[in-house]
C-alpha cells in the first residue's frame, strides 16, 4: 500500500513541475522522509545524497559545534555496521559516554587530563572489536567516488556518486547509517576537529568571515562559526551529541536526493522498503530569534587583514521570500559576472581595486553585503583609506537607490542569470544541491525551477522599490585594517595513545553486503569519435561537441603562445578583460554591446597558452564573434587599469611575506621547481611599474598570430559552427607553429633534503613532499592508479587510516603520483600533511616510514580493484570539457577511451603488481621535503634524520630582484 502511494504522489509531482523538469520525480515516504529523483539517463553515474534540516543554527548555546562534529562521526559505522561484536563493544561504548560526562562537570585540569587517558583506554578496547572506517571501506567497494559530507548553519548533508548498477547497495547502506549509529572513535575526531579550527587560525580569509558573521548576525547562532567556541571544542559532551542526532535527524527532516542514471519507478519500491525504515518521530520545536535591529551607521574595526577592505552590511530577506530574486538584481546591478555593474565600473575605471555585492540569504534571516577593496597607490606604495573606498561605494549604491539605471543593463543583468541557470543545471551535483536547498528551506520545487520564468517577470519598478527600501542609510561599516591574525584561541591537541584496529576483519554485515545482488553492469565507454574536427586556415583546428542541454554555447579559443613565450601576457590578457576597442567603443562601451548580446567573454593566460572563453546564446554567436575579432585586432588597453593592475599586484606582494597561506604555497612550488618557482620566475617589481600599454597591446597582436585550438560546444549543426567561426573569428592566415604545451623542467632531487621555512605565526605546520620517478608511459596508469588507491586513496588510504583515523595528527593529508601533460616526461610524487607544530617531528617521520617501509595489507586487494573498474567506467568529462579530454589522452597515447585499454589490466592486477610498482618507483628514491612551522615546536635537529636540512627565508621563495619591499 505504502509503495502504491508513493507512485501515485510521484506522478501527482511529476507534472506540477515546469517542463524544464521533466525528469524530476518527488514523493514523500510514509515515515515523512522526501524523496527527489531526478533522471538524466545521459550521465555515466548517479550522484546521491541525503540531507537534514539542521546545522550549526540548531547547536545548544553552552554545547556549539555539536552538528559538525555528528557529521564527522556518521562515517563511523552502527550497531551492524562495523562493529566485530557488539556485544562486548556496547559495555565500553555507555562506558565513554558517561566518561565523557564525568570530564565535563570536573573542573580540575588534572583530573580532566586524567579522565581523557580512562577515555583513551576505552576507546583503545573498542577499537579491538570494531572496524571505525568500514562504512568508507563498503563504498569504495561499490565505486563509490568523492564520499564527503558538509555542514552549514541550516543543513548537513551526506554525499557522493556511484555507479548506476550499484544503486540498491547504495540506498542499503546510505539508509543503514542512520539506524542505531554509534560514534565510535569520537576522542579521535575531537582531535581530528580540533586540527581543522587550528587550520582555520592561519587562514585570514576565514578569520575575515568570522569577524563579518559575527557583526552582520549579532545575537543569532548565525553570528558564530559553524565549528563551534573554543571553551566548548574543548570540553565536549557525548551524551549531548547523542541527543542532537535523536532530536534532529528525523525521517520528516531528512530528503533523499537522486540525480543521474537513475529510473525513478523502478527503485521507488526499493527507497520504501531501505530509507522507510527510519523510525517516524517528531522534529523539536525550531527557536526563533529577533532580527538585528540596524539604525543609521553603524562602525566596527578589525585589524585582522592583509590589506584593507570594507564589508557594507545591510538587512536582507531570507531564502524564498518574495523579494529574494529582485533583491539579486539589484545588487547585480553594483557587481554581476559581467563586470557591467556600478561598482564594477568604478574598478574599471580605477577608483577602486576592485568590489562586489551578493545577497545571503538562510532559512532564517538574509543579509546585502557590499564588500570594497581601496586602490593601492602604487606612487605612495600604500592603500588608499577604508573611508574614502565607502564613500565611493556609497555614491554608487545611493545611484541604484535611487533608480538611475539603464534599462539594457537590466535586461541583460536577468538574461544573464537565466543563462547561468541553465549553465549550473548542466551538473547532476549542482541539481542535488539546488533540490537541498529546496528542501532546506521548504519551498516549492515548482518555484524553484522556475527560476527564469521569475526573473525575467521582476521589472524596474520591483527593483526601484526592494533598493530604496534594503540599500538605505542603515548598514553596519565592518573595516578590516592591516593587522595580525589573533593566536589566543588555539586548541591544543592532546597526546593520546593510537587506536590499532584488527587487520583484515570485517562485519558480518560487512559480509552480507558484498554479497548482494547489483543491477546489470553497463559498460558505457567515452567515444572519441563524438568530437567532430575540421582545420581552419593552415594550422588552427575546430573542435565541436554537440549540446543536448540547453541552448548555451561555449567557445575556448587557445592560441599556441603563453607565458613561456610572452612574460608579460598574463597582464596583458587581464587587461583584455576590461578592454574596449580602438576607436570604436571604449571599456564600458564594450561590456554594454556584449552585454546585449547575452554573451560573456574571458581572457586568461597560462604558461603554453592564450585562452579566450566566451559564453551566451547561440543566436547571436556571429556578432559576438565579430566584436571578439574587433577586439583582439584593435584592443584598447586602458592605462587606469594598467595602473590598478600595478597597484593591486604591488600590493599583494608587499603582504605575502606575512600571509601564511601563502608561504605555504610559495614553499611547496619551491621544492617542485626551485629558481623555477612561479612566485621567483615573474616580472620584477620594477617590471611591473615599467608596463607599458604599447607593448601589452602588442603581445596580444603577437600570441594572436599564432596557431589555435577552437573548441566550439552547441545546438547549431557542425556546418553551420564552421561557417560562421570560419568567417568571424580574430584568425590569421599563415599562422606560426606553436610548440605548445611543454612540460614545465622539475628541480633535481638527488638526495634527501629537508627545506625547513621557519615561521612564529602558523598555528600548523606545513610539511610537502616531491619525489621525481619513473618517466611518464601510459602502460603504467593502471599501477599508478593502484598505488594511490592503496596508499591515499579518500578514508581507506593508508595515510589517512594511520595519520588521521588511528592518531588524529591531521585533518587532510594525501600523497599522490602525478602525470605530466606529454609521455617521456618524469612523473612525480607529491604529497602534503598539516599539523600541529608540536607533532610536526612526529607526524613526519609516521609519513615517512609509511613511504619508505609501506605496510602490505592485501586484503584490500578486492575493494581496490573493484573501486579501479568502477572508476574507470563512469569517469566521464561533461559535454563542455569533452573535446580538451579527449585531446589530452590523445598526447599521451590513447586513440579511445583509456577505460577500454585499461579494465583488462584492472581485472589482472595483483597485490604484487601495486608491491613492485612501489618498490621500484618510490621507495629508496631521494626526496624534497619542505616544512613550514614554529621553530619553538619544531626539532629542527631531529629533521637530520630525513635529509641534509636547509634553513630558508622568505625571501628565498620570492623573486628578489629590483624588488621594492
Amino acid at each position: 500500500m505504502k509503495l502504491i502511494k508513493s507512485l501515485i504522489l510521484l506522478a501527482a509531482i511529476a507534472v506540477s513541475v515546469p517542463s524544464f523538469g521533466q525528469g524530476l520525480k518527488a514523493f514523500k515516504l510514509k515515515n515523512g522522509l522526501s524523496v527527489y529523483i531526478w533522471e538524466d539517463n545521459t550521465k555515466s553515474d548517479v550522484f546521491g545524497l541525503v540531507g537534514v534540516r539542521t546545522g550549526a543554527v540548531n547547536d545548544p548555546a553552552e554545547y556549539t559545534g555539536l552538528a559538525h562534529y555528528l557529521e564527522h562521526v556518521m562515517f563511523k559505522g552502527t550497531d551492524k555496521i562495523g562493529t566485530l561484536d557488539w556485544t562486548t563493544e556496547e559495555p565500553i561504548y555507555q562506558q565513554i559516554i558517561a566518561k565523557y560526562d564525568e570530564m565535563a562537570d570536573e573542573a580540575d585540569p588534572v583530573k580532566k587530563e586524567a579522565i581523557g587517558k580512562e577515555i583513551n583506554e576505552l576507546t583503545i578496547q573498542a577499537g579491538k572489536v570494531s572496524v571505525s572506517n568500514e562504512f568508507s571501506n563498503l563504498m569504495e567497494s561499490m565505486g563509490g567516488k568523492n564520499l564527503n559530507a558538509a555542514t552549514g548553519m541550516d543543513l548537513t548533508y551526506y554525499h557522493n556518486s556511484f555507479p548506476a548498477f550499484q544503486i540498491n547497495k547504495w540506498l542499503e547502506i546510505s539508509s543503514q547509517r542512520f539506524l542505531n549509529p554509534v560514534f565510535r572513535t569520537f576522542q579521535s575526531e575531537l582531535e581530528t576537529v580540533y586540527e581543522e579550527y587550528n587550520r582555520g587560525q592561519d587562514n585570514p580569509w576565514r578569520v575575515q568571515y568570522d569577524f563579518i558573521q559575527s557583526k552582520a548576525y549579532e545575537g543569532h547562532p548565525y553570528s558564530r562559526s559553524v565549528l563551534g567556541l573554543p571553551e566548548h571544542l574543548k570540553n565536549p559532551r557525548l551524551s549531548q551529541l547523542i541527543k542532537f542526532y535523536n532530536d534532529w535527524y528525523t525521517a520528516e527532516n531528512m530528503v533523499l536526493v537522486l540525480v543521474g542514471n537513475v529510473n525513478a519507478n523502478q527503485i521507488s519500491g526499493r527507497i520504501a522498503s531501505t530509507f522507510g525504515r527510519l523510525p517516524q518521530k517528531a522534529t523539536p520545536e525550531r527557536k526563533t530569534y529577533p532580527d538585528l535591529n540596524i539604525k543609521g551607521r553603524t562602525q566596527y574595526t578589525a585589524k585582522i587583514g592583509q590589506y584593507p577592505s570594507v564589508c557594507m552590511i545591510y538587512k536582507g530577506v531570507p531564502a524564498g521570500h518574495p523579494d529574494e530574486k529582485t533583491l539579486e538584481i539589484a545588487l547585480a546591478l553594483l557587481h554581476n559576472s559581467s563586470a557591467t555593474g556600478a561598482l564594477d565600473k568604478l574598478s574599471i575605471d580605477g577608483e577602486i581595486t576592485n568590489g562586489s555585492a551578493s545577497l545571503e540569504a538562510n532559512r532564517q534571516q538574509g543579509r546585502c553585503k557590499i564588500a570594497v577593496t581601496p586602490l593601492y597607490d602604487e606612487n605612495q606604495r600604500r592603500f588608499e583609506s577604508n573611508k574614502s573606498a565607502e564613500k565611493k561605494a556609497l555614491k554608487a549604491i545611493q545611484q541604484i537607490a535611487n533608480g538611475e539605471v539603464e534599462d539594457w543593463i537590466i535586461d541583460a543583468i536577468k538574461t544573464n542569470m537565466c543563462r547561468e541557470f541553465d549553465q549550473v543545471m548542466e551538473a547532476s551535483e549542482n541539481k542535488a544541491l539546488i533540490l537541498l536547498q529546496a528542501f532546506i528551506n521548504e519551498e516549492d520545487l515548482g518555484q524553484v525551477l522556475n527560476y527564469k520564468d521569475e526573473i525575467m517577470a521582476i521589472n524596474i519598478d520591483d527593483i526601484k522599490r526592494v533598493a530604496k527600501q534594503y540599500l538605505s542609510n542603515d548598514y553596519l561599516a565592518l573595516y578590516i585594517e592591516k593587522g595580525k591574525l589573533s593566536k589566543d584561541a588555539k586548541i591544543k591537541k592532546p597526546g593520546y595513545k593510537p587506536i590499532e584496529p584488527p587487520v583484515g576483519k570485517q562485519s558480518l554485515y560487512a559480509q552480507q553486503f558484498k554479497s548482494l545482488p547489483i543491477g546489470q553492469v553497463e559498460e558505457k565507454f567515452m567515444n572519441f569519435g563524438e568530437v567532430q574536427t575540421k582545420r581552419i586556415n593552415d594550422r588552427s583546428k575546430l573542435f565541436y561537441t554537440a549540446n543536448s542541454e540547453n541552448e548555451v554555447f561555449s567557445l575556448t579559443l587557445k592560441y599556441g603562445a603563453g607565458e613561456r613565450t610572452f612574460p608579460k601576457i598574463g597582464i596583458a590578457a587581464s587587461l583584455m578583460n576590461n578592454a574596449g576597442i580602438m576607436g570604436i567603443y571604449e571599456p564600458q562601451e564594450l561590456k554594454k554591446e556584449l552585454s546585449k548580446l547575452n554573451v560573456s567573454c574571458n581572457v586568461f593566460a597560462g604558461d603554453d597558452y592564450l585562452y579566450i572563453s566566451m559564453r551566451g546564446y547561440e543566436n547571436n554567436l556571429p556578432e559576438a564573434c565579430q566584436l571578439l575579432a574587433r577586439q583582439i585586432l584593435m584592443p584598447k588597453l586602458d592605462e587606469k587599469q594598467l595602473s590598478r593592475i600595478k597597484g593591486s599586484t604591488l600590493g599583494s606582494r608587499q603582504q605575502r611575506k606575512d600571509n601564511v597561506q601563502t608561504l605555504g604555497v610559495a614553499l611547496n612550488q619551491y621544492i617542485r621547481y626551485g629558481d623555477k618557482s612561479p612566485f621567483i620566475d615573474e616580472l620584477t617589481d620594477k617590471q611591473i611599474l615599467e608596463l607599458q600599454i604599447s607593448e601589452l597591446t602588442g603581445d596580444i597582436n603577437r600570441a594572436s598570430n599564432y596557431e589555435a585550438e577552437i573548441y566550439y560546444t552547441g545546438t547549431l549543426p557542425f556546418d553551420n559552427v564552421y561557417e560562421i567561426l570560419s568567417k568571424n573569428l580574430p584568425l590569421v592566415a599563415n599562422e606560426k607553429p606553436t610548440d605548445s604545451p611543454q612540460v614545465k623542467p622539475i628541480a633535481p632531487v638527488t638526495e634527501n633534503t629537508v627545506y625547513f621555512l621557519p615561521n612564529s605565526d602558523a598555528e600548523q605546520a606545513q610539511i610537502y613532499f616531491f619525489m621525481p620517478t619513473a618517466n611518464y608511459d601510459k602502460k603504467d596508469d593502471v599501477l599508478r592508479d593502484a598505488f594511490y588507491q592503496y596508499f591515499s586513496g579518500d578514508f581507506n588510504g593508508l595515510v589517512l587510516n594511520e595519520l588521521r583515523e588511528k592518531r588524529s595528527m591531521v585533518y587532510s593529508a594525501y600523497g599522490i603520483v602525478t602525470t605530466p601533460i606529454l609521455p617521456g616526461y618524469p612523473t612525480t610524487f607529491i604529497g602534503q600533511i598539516g599539523t600541529q607544530n608540536d607533532k610536526a617531528n612526529e607526524a613526519l617521520a609516521l609519513y615517512m616510514d609509511l613511504l619508505r617501509n609501506m605496510p602490505e595489507n592485501p586484503d584490500r586487494m578486492d575493494n581496490i580493484k573493484s573501486y579501479l573498474r568502477q572508476e574507470a567506467l563512469t569517469t566521464h568529462p561533461d559535454f563542455r570539457d569533452k573535446a580538451q579530454y579527449f585531446e589530452q589522452y590523445k598526447r599521451v597515447g590513447y586513440t579511445q577511451d583509456p577505460a577500454i585499454e585499461n579494465i583488462p589490466k584492472i581485472d589482472a592486477l595483483t597485490f604484487d603488481d601495486i608491491m613492485k610498482y612501489y618498490k621500484e618507483n618510490i621507495k629508496d628514491k631521494p626526496i624534497a621535503i619542505g616544512i613550514m612551522g614554529n621553530p619553538k615546536d619544531i626539532n629542527v635537529e631531529e629533521l637530520k634524520k630525513f635529509g641534509k636540512v636547509v634553513r630558508l627565508t622568505e625571501k628565498k621563495l620570492f623573486n628578489t630582484k629590483d624588488t621594492l619591499f
